[in-house]
């Protein structure tokens, strides 16, 4: 009888791939051997859970599961041919018609502990690139980069300490509050009793979007003696309406007059904090970048600045005066 990962993983036909990922995370939790020794069948679950988990999260995976209630082998080995079998392999037939055939290599029977744990929660922190919330092996401080145990095992009669799950805040803030950084009180929910908390972050100097700030201890609780896990604070920063911002640099279109790009000259510009004076030398072409160094954004705990791009805009005017035109047709005259 074809296996129903879905029961596996207590979830619904129609579930997100959220949702199978956070049943995935729930019931590992529940039956890793580490942390219920006294279940002599709980290794036998993890790996029924691990599969259940390798099949629908995959989408081909899935989608032949769902098709047929089977699937051997990596979904990089499906075909789909309108003759017959050619050099053995297995065989599904389609609702429209469609014969599937697939080798049975890579079973999915084969289980590896490194899939899920991989390095441990402490080690990944280290890593500024991580992302902590789309990564399955944050599931237990057990191991450590090499697979080996970070503390003792603990006795069958001993109940194994769980760090509790970290929370997430999206904070927005403004796009000079980026720049200067500062202080910003916060409010949120505490998922265990309703209760609103305040909190007062700090906000880095030169921050950059999607930039996560930890704070330590303020996730939900540990159970068994575990520690808290961490809240982090998600930054989204607003656009600006006339910058734009790459990394510590920013960009800003600014149009100038034809006799000015011909003839060169200075104009203003705005910066950050105040108008700037650029010099445009002569026989400047369109769209050609001017660099102001040191006139851009902050770089994150640091003195030093980015630079200030201007992508010059020459301008054809649409009316002119009388006079103007005269002058024109004359300069026509002499070649220009």
């Amino acid at each position: 009888m074809p296996k129903d990962y879905y029961k596996t993983l207590e979830i619904s036909k129609n579930a997100s791939k959220e949702e199978i990922k956070r049943a995935f995370r729930k019931m590992a939790r529940k039956y890793h051997p580490d942390v219920n020794p006294d279940e002599q069948k709980s290794g036998e679950k993890f790996k029924e859970i691990n599969e259940a988990y390798t099949i629908l999260n995959d989408d081909k995976k899935k989608e032949m599961y769902d098709k047929f209630g089977v699937v051997d082998g990596e979904p990089s080995t499906y075909q789909q041919r309108s003759g017959g079998v050619r050099g053995g392999g297995n065989v599904h037939q389609g609702s429209d018609g469609t014969t599937y055939y697939y080798s049975s290599s890579g079973s999915p029977d084969g289980f590896d502990f490194g899939d899920i744990f991989g390095q441990s929660r402490r080690s990944r922190r280290k890593n500024s690139g991580s992302d902590y919330f789309n990564d399955l092996g944050d599931i237990f401080d057990v191991f450590s980069n090499h697979g080996g145990s970070t503390r003792a095992r603990p006795s069958r009669t001993t109940k194994f300490p769980r760090e509790g799950e970290d929370l997430r805040y999206d904070m927005e803030i403004d796009f000079m509050d980026a720049l200067h950084g500062g202080k910003r009180k916060v409010q949120y929910k505490d998922p265990l009793t309703g209760e609103n908390k305040n909190l007062t972050i700090t906000i880095p100097r030169g921050i950059r979007d999607e930039h996560k700030l930890r704070l330590k201890g303020k996730g939900m609780p540990g159970e068994d003696g575990g520690i808290a896990g961490d809240l982090y604070i998600v930054v989204h920063i607003q656009q600006h309406d006339l910058f734009k911002r790459d990394g510590d640099d920013i960009y800003i279109d600014q149009e100038i007059p034809f006799t000015t790009a011909v003839l060169g000259g200075k104009i203003q510009v705005p910066g950050l904090e105040k108008n700037v004076t650029v010099t445009v030398p002569p026989k400047t072409k369109d769209t050609t970048v001017l660099r102001l160094k040191n006139k851009g954004f902050y770089k994150l705990n640091s003195e030093e600045k980015g630079n200030q791009l201007v992508s010059i805009r020459v301008k054809i005017p649409t009316k002119i005066s009388k006079k103007q035109k005269e002058l024109l047709e004359e300069l026509k005259t002499t070649g220009l």
